[in-house]
């Protein structure tokens, strides 16, 4: 018998408020609720094919995980264990992934609704029981993350409203999807009632998944809109990245710049696998690798939308995709490494150049709306270099790679200069790998600043 059960502290009172560990156990269980769903978000952006789905997908995911932010700041101010090394509980991880291996889009947003309008039920539920002063701290993380709830629910059943009107297999998937995501979520509420998740042992019956393939998340090879956004069909001629002039018809010109940000969708969905795949990082890894993922995105729509203001249309150009063209289970461990370590320590850097030299021309030409894009651009970039260098020596140590961000980043270098080909000899690679201005030089394009 603990000592709130102690026969001479029982009172009236007794279960009618929320002791300190209680609110951190609450606030645990509604921040993997909100982890999940951003994963769910993330790991079903390279599903959806329309582009703009993939933009909502990757807002909303960074707002569950910047939700699940602000509740472990909470959790880490109250008794019991922080957030930031832990393992997602077991129950709620086979949960959530069982709900959104969906069949479909508009399955997978049908589930997602569901899911969503639990979880804001168990904000409420909790928010009421809260005291005013002694819990005010914890009221207000709520504020913060109900500042979105409107929003979020109404992107979920914006999404799901129409689903399979015109479609009636369609239509037939949809419900028979609802009906299988309520009756798991009745079994989650129930297991967990029984103690499932902590240290209850309580076996789960889940109910039969509905047999339809999965289309998501994470697809071995992303969906996209093609006749919107062709795609790009490699050419051995070129094997510098936008070398190749067929590419965009902007390539002689430096608003090439507002193209080379439009393509940012592909690294993107390398971020998203990532995301998903990772197990076993700190809890902060995931927080600044969604603010990463989510700077992808807007790059892409902001190079988008100034194309389309210049009077250009996407296809006009050629696009890549981001998937690495395998499932998650077939991929070797090195993959998120050695793509995390390309993307921040090669691709980013040697991109400032560039963007500050695009800044300066853009203006020139009378041009500050581009100039400015760039600069928000490159803002944005220099921290990415720098979750770079604090996330992908913990990556490699992952598959025990014990690395530095030094030696990381010469090495993601040296696998570059090995992919154009260079004719250099071993020491030679490794000195032009060294040389930063050089190698960028070599790995990258540049563009004429000269013409508008």
């Amino acid at each position: 018998m603990n000592e709130r059960q102690e026969g001479n502290r029982m009172t009236h009172q007794q279960g009618r408020f929320l002791y300190p560990d209680d609110t951190a156990k609450r606030l645990s269980e509604l921040f993997w609720q909100e982890f999940e769903l951003s994963r769910a978000l993330f790991g079903w952006l390279p599903a959806m094919k329309v582009f703009e789905m993939k933009g909502l997908l990757s807002r909303y995911g960074y707002l569950h995980n910047q939700h699940a932010k602000l509740l472990s700041e909470r959790v880490a101010e109250l008794p019991g264990p922080t957030l930031e090394r832990q393992l997602p509980p077991a129950l709620l991880r086979e949960a959530f992934e069982r709900a959104f291996l969906a069949p479909s889009e508009a399955a997978f947003m049908i589930g997602y609704a569901h899911v969503l309008g639990k979880l804001y039920q168990s904000y409420e539920q909790l928010h009421y029981r809260l005291d005013p002063i002694l819990d005010a701290p914890t009221r207000d993380t709520l504020r913060y993350i109900l500042l979105d709830r409107e929003d979020m629910l109404r992107f979920a059943h914006d999404e799901t409203f129409f689903a399979g009107v015109d479609d009636p297999m369609l239509a037939e998937q949809v419900e028979v999807w609802r009906g299988y995501v309520e009756e798991l979520w009745v079994t989650v509420e129930r297991a967990m009632k029984a103690g499932a998740g902590t240290d209850v042992d309580v076996v789960v019956k889940w109910p039969a998944i509905p047999n339809y393939e999965a289309a998501g998340p994470v697809p071995s090879d992303s969906a996209w809109d093609e006749e919107r956004f062709p795609l790009y069909r490699y050419n051995e001629a070129y094997k510098m990245s936008y070398s190749d002039p067929s590419m965009s018809p902007l390539h002689d010109s430096i608003k090439q710049m507002h193209y080379i940000n439009a393509t940012e969708m592909g690294a993107a969905e390398t971020l998203c696998y990532l995301y998903y795949g990772a197990q076993h990082m700190p809890m902060s890894f995931y927080f600044d690798l969604a603010r990463h993922l989510w700077d992808e995105v807007r790059h892409c729509q902001m190079g988008v939308r100034r194309l389309r203001q210049l009077g250009y249309d996407t296809s006009q150009f050629r696009f890549s995709k981001g998937s690495p063209g395998r499932g998650l289970e077939e991929l070797a461990a090195e993959w998120f490494p050695d793509m995390y370590a390309g993307l921040t320590m090669v691709a980013e850097p040697c991109s400032f150049i560039k963007k500050r030299k695009s800044a300066l021309g853009f203006r020139e030409f009378g041009d500050e709306l581009s100039a400015i894009q760039c600069e928000f651009d490159m803002a944005d970039e220099r921290m990415h270099v720098d979750f770079g260098k604090k996330w992908g020596p913990e990556l490699y140590k992952q598959i025990n790679h014990l690395i530095t961000a030094a030696q990381m980043s010469e090495r993601a270098r040296l696998r570059r200069v090995e992919q154009l080909g260079s004719a250099a000899t071993e020491e030679e690679a490794k000195e032009i790998a060294r040389n930063f201005p050089g190698f960028c030089g070599l790995s990258t394009v540049e563009l004429n600043y000269s013409k508008y």
